[in-house]
């Protein structure tokens, strides 16, 4: 941060967000090793202070903002925004949408391309900017991807678009409900094979343990145990100890038996409404054997769902689950590689939010973006500072920020996981259960290996993709329309395009204004998109090429077309900067 920090005494701490910024104070006040950033005598600050602090928090929080919105939480501050930003509506279900599209508009949605274009809608459009980030935060460590989820094509769309309203639906909820509710989704039960999975029989059959074990190493405990700073607790001989055995996916396979749902996969009659309903439960395929897992014996004999909440409490309160979640969910919102003193603050409210609720979300996540650590000023942090953007988080922040106007209101961008000529990325668009990248990934050979340091992003980060998202912001930019992907036939097949208000436009209507401005021009993208993160040198070389865009026409068309130019260009280069890429 630029400014000076508030002093704690000029705002009272009240109700839930004190305890939250009390605790993470108290446990700041601890200390931690020399090289962790020095956070002991930081006091809370309650309010950006500067339009760079509020852009700053808001590309952490959500997906940037504009001017506007740098306002309106510099007026509400932190506390307020986040009232706000909890208590905010959020805009119809995802399933909801998908039915409603299916029932005016069956071309769009049996294209292949109706998926995306229903999650791209809520995040393009929904005010509950938190929510949203979190959801998609939620959906990076809750993985389900398109191949994976083998459902027929009718109703494909509408169960992933119900898995992601399960995740909003906790994102300010208790990951205990979280974890039941993706346990028994049909989604993650065809991605992992809970659905339909049998108990054993004599022939030699067991159940299935893909389930089992993911959902142990990928969404709570882990592979190793840990200490509340996310650091590896080790043996006696140095070594770190496992979380598990073969011995406990075997066991704990068998709580994940009899879990099914009435699946009609019927193209012209599917059975919609299960879509959105979770699995039930079919007591003759449920393993009756003693269930042995994680120090938790469940008698022989025990029902299903009975078994099912048993395994689901242990694995909710063993103690990995705190630092293991706490680092993932700090990581997707403020800093690849948070300080072990700021895992611990994160992991203690995980495990306690202050009024003796443990998996507390909502209080998780007002730690993790009022921790001293993300508020503080990145320069005072060192190796701890920052984290690269993912191309889906940019892609939000670039339609929310500028003037992007949706004629439908459906924001049909499709699918933008083709790596050849697009993002390579979009939401629930992971090739597999391991997410786009690993929470541990390092560049090989990089400067970031050498110290010890890791970038997830990164890992899906070329010079082709590189060079292929240039493209696709340009065409973005330039023609917005050829960047929506929207196919209608009648039924003898004729094209319906013509017929319908479709496709993406672009107002630069207050950008143009400083086309002549170049400094000013630039620095209205530098605070909007780079949080003013841009150093003088990069700053004059940007001024520099595009000062050399002029016109001496003085055809409106012409000068038009010089000013998108300018600013295009500007915004281009902005994008495209490492500074830009690593926000701090």
């Amino acid at each position: 941060m630029e400014a000076d920090l508030v002093d704690a005494s000029e705002v009272p701490l009240n109700g839930e967000l004190g305890l939250v910024l009390a605790a993470s104070l108290a446990l700041a006040a601890c200390g931690g090793s020399e090289s962790e950033p020095s956070i002991a005598a930081v006091t809370p600050v309650l309010k950006p202070l500067s339009d760079i602090e509020a852009s700053r928090f808001l590309a952490q929080a959500g997906f940037g903002g504009n001017q506007d919105d740098l306002e309106r939480l510099k007026s509400l501050g932190y506390e307020g925004w986040l009232t706000l930003q909890i208590n905010e509506a959020p805009p119809p279900s995802r399933w909801a949408y998908g039915m409603q599209l299916r029932s005016n508009d069956f071309p769009a949605f049996q294209n292949w391309q109706v998926l995306p274009n229903i999650l791209w809608q809520s995040l393009f459009s929904g005010k509950d900017v938190l929510q949203q980030r979190m959801t998609l935060a939620l959906s990076e460590i809750f993985v389900i991807s398109y191949p994976g989820v083998d459902v027929a094509g009718p109703i494909k769309s509408l169960v992933m678009a119900h898995f992601m309203d399960l995740l909003q639906k906790s994102a300010f909820g208790n990951f205990r409900q979280l974890l039941e509710d993706v346990t028994l989704s049909v989604a993650m039960g065809r991605m992992l094979g809970t659905l339909g999975n049998l108990k054993e029989d004599n022939k030699g059959r067991r159940p299935d343990e893909n389930y089992a074990r993911e959902v142990m190493q990928l969404f709570t405990i882990g592979l190793y145990e840990l200490n509340l700073d996310g650091s590896l607790k080790k043996d006696s001989n140095g070594q770190p100890i496992e979380t598990y055995t073969l011995d406990t996916v075997s066991n704990l396979a068998r709580v994940f038996t009899g879990w099914t749902a009435s699946l009609q996969f019927n193209v012209v009659n599917p059975d919609l409404e299960v879509s959105h309903q979770p699995m039930s439960h079919v007591a003759a395929n449920h393993s009756l054997l003693e269930k042995n897992f994680l120090g938790t014996v469940i008698p022989a004999g025990t029902a299903g769902p009975a078994s099912l909440k048993i395994a689901l409490d242990t694995l909710f309160n063993h103690p990995n689950v705190g630092p293991f979640i706490a680092k993932q969910l700090i990581q997707r919102f403020v800093s690849s590689n948070p300080s072990p003193a700021y895992i611990s603050r994160v992991a203690s409210i995980f495990n306690n939010n202050g009024q003796s609720v443990r998996g507390d979300l909502k209080a998780v996540i007002k730690g993790i973006l009022l921790d001293p650590e993300a508020r503080q000023a990145p320069d005072l942090l060192g190796q701890f500072a920052g984290k690269h953007r993912e191309p889906m988080i940019r892609l939000v922040q670039l339609i929310r920020t500028l003037d992007y106007r949706s004629p439908d209101g459906a924001w049909r961008l499709g699918n933008t996981n083709d790596s050849s000529w697009r993002l390579g990325q979009g939401p629930l668009g992971a090739a597999s259960v391991f997410n786009f990248f690993r929470p541990g990934y390092t560049p090989p050979g990089s400067e970031l290996a050498k110290q010890g340091l890791v970038a997830p992003e990164m890992q899906i980060v070329s010079e082709t993709s590189t060079l292929v998202q240039v493209n696709y912001w340009y065409s973005l930019l330039m023609d917005p329309q050829s960047s929506t992907f929207r196919t209608y036939n009648d039924a003898n097949g004729n094209n319906l395009n013509d017929k319908k208000e479709t496709g993406l436009s672009l107002f630069l209507i207050e950008e143009k204004k400083l086309a002549d401005q170049p400094t000013a021009l630039l620095e209205r993208f530098n605070l909007l998109f780079a949080c003013g993160q841009l150093s003088d040198g990069v700053k004059a070389a940007i001024i520099n090429s595009i000062s050399k865009i002029s016109i001496v026409d003085t055809n409106p068309a012409k000068v038009e077309s010089f000013k998108q130019n300018r600013v295009v260009a500007t915004l281009l280069m902005v994008l495209s900067n490492p500074e830009y890429l690593v926000l701090k």
